[in-house]
């Protein structure tokens, strides 16, 4: 018989990797290809797959290399890579250790996506305002994924795990695949027309390829248009789709989503026992504050002797009317005085008002005869005045002789204000005497 080696697996693994990592040299290479399956560890580690239309190779980059990069890596972009060949021993699997990375172009596929991206944002449809509130809340709700998705059953554990009173329906769709968009547009429309408190459209994670078909424009503008609160629950923390941006709240699981749409039964009881013990408190002050009142009102001396409160009140009622009868009889007196003092000042104006008649009655005739004596006494001022004017006159004095001469509207006063050859106009008594001077002498 032949001898035979045994080895183990981890020997044999342990041979490939020492043989690929002495004889494959990948320094000065870069390889080209497009990355799939993207996740961003938490630690800063990028794993993610490398491929092109025919192969495809399990890659990481560490937080160190990760940390040189200038440029945000996403799903589906085409990029150049540099580094090493190892193989992961725990699985035997070929690895391909990332230290450089530039970018050589997007896909087609995230081409395609950013575009759809730009379209729909610029017409609106990720607006805030249009997104629905949360109802306050929700007890009825409908789910559409896929019959045997593993997605599903994620929502179904969380909804029997924290609120298993909910009421879920199903609506089975695709949830990958050229036919994916329109199965789940039917689902999400008859799943909206059953008054739903809300909706939850969730898959699990995939490559960015799987969970292109929540990127359809038409899906998109279906959801917009639904009446019902929409959650998305589509993919893992890292994947974003147009179906996340358009819904009324993006969850990062399907898990998260059944977590956003369900109460806490154990949250709730608690919250419960606190408020049943605060009601026990208030109503326990409550009943003592009452019971403090009615002790109050058990002591009250009207209550012990109901009589003598009636008798209290029928004394003060007795002093209340001999007020009152009191008090009429004065205003009755002050009614009394008003009256005769009214009386009394009536008298009073009659007779100032017969007096007042008799002095008016006697006003006309001394008016006539003041009038005749101040008549009389203008009447002698007025012929008194007239005969001093009169012997006043100009005219007067130019009876007598005197004349009045003038030289162009002036007097002549003497012989200065005249000189030879001036036209001299003299009005005497009874006429005009226009003269030329010939000569002038000054005595």
């Amino acid at each position: 018989m032949r001898n035979e080696m045994v080895v183990s697996i981890s020997s044999v693994i342990a041979r490939i990797k020492n043989v690929l990592t002495q004889t494959m040299d990948l320094d000065g290479i870069w390889i080209q290809g497009e990355i799939s399956n993207l996740t961003k560890h938490r630690s800063g580690h990028y794993y993610f797959s490398l491929k092109d239309k025919s192969g495809e190779m399990s890659c990481v980059m560490f937080s160190s290399y990760v940390s040189r990069l200038n440029f945000n890596v996403e799903e589906g972009m085409r990029v150049l890579v540099s580094g090493s060949i190892n193989v992961y021993e725990q699985r035997g699997s070929l690895q391909l250790v990332i230290r450089q990375m530039k970018q050589d172009g997007l896909g087609d596929l995230y081409l395609e996506f950013e575009k759809r991206k730009q379209d729909l944002l610029r017409a609106g449809y990720f607006d805030e305002s249009h997104k629905k509130t949360k109802p306050d809340y929700i007890e009825n709700i409908g789910v559409v994924t896929g019959a045997q998705a593993a997605a599903l059953q994620d929502v179904l554990s969380t909804i029997q795990r924290r609120w298993p009173m909910m009421k879920v329906t199903l609506y089975p769709s695709l949830v990958q695949g050229s036919f994916a968009p329109k199965s789940l547009i039917q689902s999400l429309k008859e799943a909206d027309t059953h008054n739903h408190d809300a909706l939850l459209i969730v898959r699990g994670g995939g490559s960015f390829e799987d969970l292109f078909c929540f990127n359809d424009v038409q899906l998109v503008k279906t959801i917009y248009s639904l009446n019902t609160y929409i959650v998305s629950g589509v993919g893992h923390e890292v994947d974003t789709t147009l179906c996340d941006l358009v819904c009324d709240h993006r969850s990062v699981t399907p898990t998260a989503a059944a977590q956003w749409v369900t109460l806490d039964q154990y949250e709730v009881m608690t919250q419960i026992l606190k408020d049943t013990e605060l009601l026990r408190q208030n109503m326990s002050m409550i009943l003592n504050h009452n019971k403090l009142k009615l002790d109050s009102y058990k002591n009250h001396l009207y209550l012990k002797d109901p009589k003598s409160f009636i008798i209290e009140k029928q004394l003060k009622l007795d002093g209340y009317n001999t007020q009152f009868e009191h008090i009429l009889e004065i205003e009755l007196q002050k009614k009394n005085v008003i009256k005769n003092y009214t009386q009394q000042m009536h008298l009073r104006m009659m007779n100032v008002v017969k007096v007042q008649e008799n002095k008016l009655s006697m006003v006309p005739e001394k008016l006539r005869s003041n009038m005749q004596v101040l008549l009389q006494n203008s009447r002698h001022s007025l012929q008194k005045n007239c005969a001093l004017l009169d012997a006043y006159s100009p005219l007067k004095v130019l009876s007598r002789g005197y004349s009045i001469s003038k030289i162009e509207d002036k007097v002549i006063k003497n012989v200065k204000d005249v000189a030879s050859d001036d036209i001299m106009v003299t009005r005497v008594n009874d006429g005009v005497i226009t003269s030329c001077v010939v000569s002038t002498k000054e005595e």
